[in-house]
């Protein structure tokens, strides 16, 4: 029996998971998540710990501008770390002269968005490796700026008492603040992802001559994509700076942007939670294990390692493929009677004719 196209698609395993259950699961997971996190500190937690779930929720916005580069752009940086130091450093050197909070996240701002034009200006002909070389080189750019540039950047020395606004300042207020942010940079990336935009980018991603071809300006694009990955880089590297209240040029480093990459991977590229899920294991590694385990690198190592054999897909990815496979599973096991699922019946309106 042939199946007319629209019925296959409906028949096909991530149908309902995709267009019905993902999306609600979604929700669901971010809502319990949300929940979890205006708990967390009536939960009997320490000052030391609402500082992790701080250090967390920066480290997952930073991951998600990775996420949404890679995943709808497939562009891999590993400048991002170097733009969240340089919105950094920018709100250090503000606030080094004396500016108010206002000032701070000004000069942050466009700091941050020169350096992000720059950075896709010079790399948004190129892909692959030599995408990944130019953000490569662009950040050890910036962190030799920040090393050498002490009339500005204080140098190895860094910037230290960089002051948050005072409406800000209990520890609870900010982490609050931090998870509201949190969830709107979420929130706009799902919402940019799923936008034309978000899947004219994904078409170039998968064929770059072919939308050229089709008449889309794909350097325009690849530069609109590089913007708004890193100002949410930019906000995140703020967002830090006033966590941490200091800056200095390791915040620049390369290993800054690899351990990035390594959140989006451990996480899962292209998923909405994978950045999350990422950042909590790289910062539970270095900031938790690491007071037990002399060689916490390496553990990182194994598991990174672990979940690239066993989980190709990241953790959230893996699970997003469980769930498809549960699907596909009830779906073919459905009663005998299903039209959609034993039959080429059509939808409501289709053509009766069937299509070889």
């Amino acid at each position: 029996m042939t199946l007319s196209p629209v019925t296959k698609t409906i028949n096909s395993p991530t149908f309902f998971y995709s267009r019905s259950r993902w999306p609600l699961l979604q929700l669901g997971i971010m809502a319990a998540l949300l929940v979890v996190a205006i708990a967390l500190p009536y939960l009997g937690t320490d000052q030391y710990v609402i500082s992790l779930a701080m250090t967390i929720l920066i480290g997952a916005m930073l991951a998600a501008s990775v996420n949404f580069l890679v995943g709808d752009g497939g562009m891999a940086s590993l400048g991002h770390g170097a733009i969240a130091a340089a919105s950094s450093y920018g709100a250090a050197w503000a606030s080094r002269q004396g500016m108010e909070p206002a000032g701070q996240i000004a000069i942050a701002l466009m700091v941050t968005i020169a350096v992000s034009f720059v950075y896709g200006v010079l790399s948004m002909r190129t892909s692959g490796i030599f995408f990944l070389m130019v953000t490569l080189a662009l950040g050890m750019v910036i962190f030799g700026l920040a090393y050498r540039w002490s009339g500005v950047t204080g140098g190895e020395n860094g910037i230290t008492g960089i002051q948050r606004p005072d409406a800000l300042g209990p520890y609870w207020i900010y982490y609050y603040f931090l998870v509201g942010v949190f969830v709107l940079v979420t929130g706009a990336l799902w919402v940019i992802s799923r936008s034309p935009f978000g899947a004219s980018l994904r078409g170039i991603r998968d064929s770059e001559t072919r939308m050229r071809s089709l008449g889309y300006n794909v350097a325009a694009y690849k530069l609109g994509a590089f913007m708004m990955s890193g100002f949410v880089a930019g906000l995140a590297g703020l967002l830090a700076v006033w966590h941490t209240h200091f800056i200095s040029p390791s915040a620049a480093g390369v290993h800054r942007s690899v351990l990035l990459i390594v959140m989006v991977i451990l996480g899962g590229v292209g998923t909405t939670f994978g950045p999350l899920v990422g950042a909590a294991i790289v910062v539970l590694i270095e900031n938790v294990v690491s007071n037990s385990v002399e060689r916490w690198p390496t553990l990182l190592g194994l598991v990174f390692i672990l979940v690239i054999l066993f989980a190709r897909k990241g953790i959230m990815g893996g699970v997003i493929a469980l769930l498809a496979r549960r699907r596909a599973t009830s779906v073919s096991a459905g009663p005998p009677d299903d039209p959609l699922a034993t039959s080429d019946a059509p939808l409501a309106g289709e053509p009766t004719e069937k299509v070889t």
